[in-house]
């Protein structure tokens, strides 16, 4: 009796039965395998694959997208302010003992398309377009005239070395307007005005680009039919005693930035009825002749419109799945052209052609 009641004193952990479920009650962890582990490393690889493509492809994207953008904005505009300056072209112009003012050609006096300028032959300034005019003393060079392909306009096409140049002359009809060059106009003063292509040296890199360079003048019968030409290097604004000095020879303002080439057609015509019978006025485009004899050339033929047409490029390079030599352009009447060995070479852009025609409507009247 007294053994009996000495083992039910016992303590616990003396118990069997008791210490064997204490160790049963212990929770075993498990890790992932070797395989998990690989499954969920190449499922991880995929997706940052797939967020990477989408990046890249929203990336390029959105950079042909700004460069679209960048050259809609700048030719466009650039195109529009162009417009509104050829559409004074041939107002003040003079008429000659034949033609009356309006019937625009080479011989036009103080208006139109310039041409011709006067060489001072016999001591006589009074011929051609720039009638009258010199610049600084002597005659005005014909590389500041309206050429094809001029050497004074650069090009980024095989084969075609320069771009055309286009030189305008007009009147300014009230006071308040602006030159190309941002420079405001006297009242009844006349503008020639000067476009090409040359580098723009204020970017980097350099970019070929479309400038203006003008000069202002008033015309003086008596200092246009005198034995020294009236000269255009400088003017005098009135009310003012200094001169300010012309800019036709010099690099200009830019106009329109990355431009690869500039192309000019002159629109040309033997119709007279353009204001009581417009819809039978028969217009024909050709190129700025390259010959000095335009009298054969326009055979009495007059110039009422003009084509003008760029190939535009985008500031910056963006990628795109054709390479440079792969690319074909056609400007006008230029088809099928290439980038020249240069451009080539170079980093792609995107690039786009321009093309707008404008009716000269100081053009259209008379016989």
């Amino acid at each position: 009796m007294l053994l009996k009641n000495h083992r039910s004193a016992a303590s616990p952990l003396s118990r069997p039965n008791l210490q064997i479920k204490s160790i049963k009650t212990f929770t075993k962890h498990k890790g992932f395998t070797l395989v998990e582990l690989m499954i969920a490393l190449v499922l991880g690889l995929l997706v940052s694959a797939a967020a990477l493509q989408i990046f890249y492809t929203s990336s390029v994207n959105s950079r042909r997208q700004e460069a679209s953008s960048q050259i809609q904005d700048n030719s466009i505009f650039g195109f529009s302010q162009i417009q509104q300056h050829l559409r004074r072209t041939n107002y003040g112009a003079k008429p000659t003992a034949s033609r009356d003012e309006y019937f625009m050609n080479h011989l036009t006096p103080q208006g139109g398309v310039v041409l011709t300028a006067p060489t001072g032959t016999g001591g006589k300034w009074l011929e051609g377009n720039l009638s009258g005019l010199v610049l600084n003393g002597a005659a005005i060079p014909a590389a500041l005239l309206t050429s094809s392909g001029a050497a004074t306009s650069i090009s980024n096409l095989d084969g075609i070395a320069n771009s055309d140049q286009l030189t305008i002359q007009y009147q300014s009809s009230r006071a308040g307007l602006f030159d190309c060059e941002g420079t405001v106009i006297p009242e009844n003063f006349y503008v020639i005005e000067r476009y090409f292509v040359r580098m723009d040296n204020t970017v980097t890199p350099a970019a070929p680009s479309l400038a203006c360079a003008s000069a202002i003048y008033n015309y003086d019968e008596v200092a246009a039919g005198s034995a020294s030409g009236l000269d255009i290097a400088s003017y005098t604004v009135p009310g003012e005693t200094d001169t300010t000095p012309n800019n036709l020879q010099g690099n200009g303002t830019i106009i329109i930035p990355s431009v690869d080439y500039f192309r000019v057609m002159l629109g040309i015509s033997t119709s007279t009825g353009f204001a009581t019978n417009p819809a039978g006025s028969v217009i024909s485009y050709m190129a700025i002749p390259e010959t000095t004899d335009f009298t054969t050339a326009f055979d009495n033929r007059r110039i009422v419109s003009l084509q003008l047409g760029i190939l535009a490029r985008s500031t910056n390079p963006t990628a795109t799945p054709q390479a440079n030599s792969d690319l074909r352009f056609t400007v006008l009447d230029q088809a099928d052209q290439s980038l020249n060995a240069t451009e080539v070479q170079g980093p792609t852009h995107l690039r786009s052609v321009y093309e707008t025609t404008v009716l000269l409507r100081n053009a259209r009247g008379g016989l």
